[in-house]
């Protein structure tokens, strides 16, 4: 019983480290990691205050080939939009995840991860981002992400991730 306790709580551990970059608590911040030819910029605890200026300061040379969110807890008008696609485009996978919320693996809550994956492609988040890479001649085309799941603690949902936005350039 002991070995179990303690891998269940290794799991839940290594879950919670997963999220830790940045807390709800913590104001949020952009940092940028470059590599050879190309960068990507993530949320972060430290850095700069703003996702325009870490993507202004890559130079136009260097492709930003994704955009790395790991709470979107801190969006409350992206968590908004995301519920209204959902209800709007998906009412009854939406409904049926709710009614299912809190397990990533629940097979109901995984029949929502593309549409999910739509809803943030739309939303205005993604809109202002590439807003902000049109000078550069990139944009977000397309969305991966982890550890998709909806809690329903409060008074309306909450979808979380872990996404990579990325992008393609323009030709």
């Amino acid at each position: 019983m002991k070995r179990y306790f303690t891998a269940v709580l290794f799991a839940l551990f290594s879950e919670v480290a997963l999220f830790s970059e940045v807390t709800v608590a913590e104001p949020l911040k952009w940092q940028t990691n470059f590599a050879d030819h190309d960068a990507v910029i993530f949320a972060s605890s430290t850095g700069v205050d703003s996702l325009k200026d870490a993507i202004a300061v890559v130079p136009k040379s260097v492709w930003i080939r994704s955009v790395q969110v790991s709470t979107l807890a801190q969006f409350d008008g992206l968590q908004h939009e995301l519920q209204t696609y959902l209800q709007q485009h998906y009412p009854q996978v939406f409904a049926d995840a709710l009614a299912s919320a809190g397990n990533i693996h629940n097979p109901k809550v995984v029949a929502l991860r593309q549409g999910f994956k739509e809803a943030i492609l739309a939303s205005g988040f993604v809109k202002q981002i590439n807003s902000d890479f049109s000078a550069r001649c990139e944009s977000i085309t397309s969305v991966d992400i982890e550890k998709f799941f909806i809690t329903t603690q409060s008074s309306s949902p909450q979808f979380e991730a872990m996404l990579w936005l990325k992008t393609e350039q323009c030709h």
